[in-house]
């Protein structure tokens, strides 16, 4: 009995968790809203001194990176970023276009703002942004590129969690059916691509 009892707890502890398993977990974050205005233009989501100028912002790390984070070989679903010329000491975090706030979730080092943009062609896309230390929007709250969502942890404040935690985790979404599991869960590149676009790329072609 007790052996069985050990199989069936080893099982239930240590099975490898999965975007479906987990994904309802985090519905209740998920407000389903229309963007009233469409994201026709893209902008860094830092306050530097060109927010259409690709070089002023920093790559630390990159999209699709191997992580051993969370679960063994977790891929990157961002890229972490940083201003290069940082303003002041807090680092604000802006929408980077016209869209409307769907989720706020996680909490701590891992507190998260996604906001559902709808694209010229009437399709709908997600920008994630992850590592905030404070936040300033709600759920169903309508955004523009000069509106503030968030600041970033300071190094001071990161080392309380242990970890690298003062960067912005910059993700471009395709969907956000598993409401924001993926980011954490998603380990192999079928799982990533279906879901993420590289930011790279996206910067690269959006904001001119």
């Amino acid at each position: 009995m007790k052996t069985l009892l050990f199989l069936f707890l080893s099982t239930f502890l240590f099975e490898t968790p999965t975007i479906e398993k987990d994904r309802d977990r985090w519905k209740p974050y998920y407000t389903d809203a229309v963007p009233a205005k469409t994201a026709d233009q893209w902008y860094l989501p830092f306050d530097v001194a060109n927010r259409k100028k690709v070089n002023n912002i920093k790559i630390i790390s990159i999209f699709g990176d191997h992580r051993d984070s969370y679960v063994k070989g977790h891929i990157h679903t961002a890229i972490d970023i940083n201003p290069a010329q940082p303003k002041a000491k807090l680092v604000s975090v802006y929408a980077m276009a016209n869209g409307i706030v769907c989720s706020v979730h996680l909490g701590e080092n891992q507190r998260t703002v996604v906001v559902k943009h709808k694209l010229p062609n009437g399709q709908t896309m997600f920008t994630s942004y992850k590592h905030l230390k404070e936040v300033y929007v709600s759920n169903g709250q309508a955004v523009d590129q000069n509106t503030k969502l968030a600041r970033l942890l300071t190094p001071q404040e990161s080392k309380k969690y242990g970890g690298d935690y003062h960067h912005l985790h910059l993700e471009i979404r395709k969907k956000f059916d598993d409401y924001g599991c993926a980011s954490w869960l998603t380990f192999n590149n079928t799982q990533l691509n279906d879901r993420f676009y590289n930011p790279q790329g996206f910067i690269k072609e959006h904001i001119k």
